[in-house]
């Protein structure tokens, strides 16, 4: 694995160094909203003596650009021929993190934010890294092979579920009795119906994007993912948008990445 670590400034810097022009005022405004034109010529002077001194930087026509290797990091940031991105919640529910996984011309890049997102780590994978990946940020208990379902929801009844989950901060044993009589009883339903209902069924997310010509997202495919007290449960989708669980298992994830290729089938 081959990681930069950028400050903002830095990413700032590495922006427009590449004439990413867009993308760097979107950094500004987003972060430096007051910054006048003076102030910020001396923060990207400030970045350049900082990524000189990482040694990232080239002199080309008088001008500081980042070196090839280091620009390839950037560029796929801006322009990914697909992308993977795996949220969770925080444990008091409160807050969100995310990873990215950005691919571009058969190469992977692992992009997080650090230290309360002053800090954009990118790092180079190899795919078969990918699933490791995965299964740390998400803490899996463990990764079955393969997935067995153990309910399906047409999609109005999983925002019913959702629904009553999320009015009380136990399960009532009428809801259990409600959802046990419509799909039946087993260890692993009643599990699953503890495990949602502990999060108010606020769920966690595995998202599958790819692009346009005009480099607008288009997404591919969607998995909820639900951590439990022994099992984290995968929330599959179908065409109709009807949904399967099933515990979080290996084919599953690596069929999420066939779905644009970014895995050879």
């Amino acid at each position: 694995m081959n990681t930069v670590q950028l400050s903002i400034e830095e990413l700032l810097f590495s922006f427009y160094s590449e004439g990413l022009f867009e993308q760097g005022m979107s950094i500004k405004e987003t972060y430096f909203q007051t910054l006048q034109d003076a102030e910020l010529k001396l923060m990207l002077e400030i970045a350049s003596r900082s990524l000189l001194a990482k040694d990232m930087l080239k002199e080309v026509n008088n001008q500081y650009k980042l070196k090839d290797e280091f620009a390839a990091y950037i560029h796929t940031l801006n322009n990914a021929e697909s992308t993977v991105t795996a949220s969770k919640h925080q444990p008091d529910l409160n807050g969100e993190d995310s990873i990215s996984f950005h691919f571009k011309k058969g190469e992977v890049y692992l992009h997080k934010v650090l230290y309360d997102h002053q800090v954009h780590s990118i790092s180079k994978l190899r795919k078969e890294e990918i699933l490791s990946v995965i299964s740390g940020f998400f803490h899996f208990h463990t990764l079955e092979k393969q997935g067995e379902v153990i309910l399906q929801l047409k999609s109005e009844e999983f925002e019913e579920l959702l629904e009553d989950v999320s009015q009380s901060h136990s399960l009532p044993e009428s809801i259990v009795q409600k959802w046990v009589s419509k799909k039946g009883e087993s260890t692993s339903i009643l599990e699953f119906l503890n495990d949602i209902s502990n999060r108010n069924g606020k769920m966690d997310s595995l998202v599958s994007l790819t692009y346009d010509s005009e480099n607008n997202p288009d997404l591919k495919d969607l998995y909820f993912m639900i951590p439990g007290k022994n099992e984290c449960w995968l929330a599959t989708r179908d065409n109709n948008l009807d949904l399967s669980i099933q515990r979080a298992n290996e084919a599953s994830i690596n069929q999420l990445l066939l779905t644009n290729k970014i895995l050879p089938a």
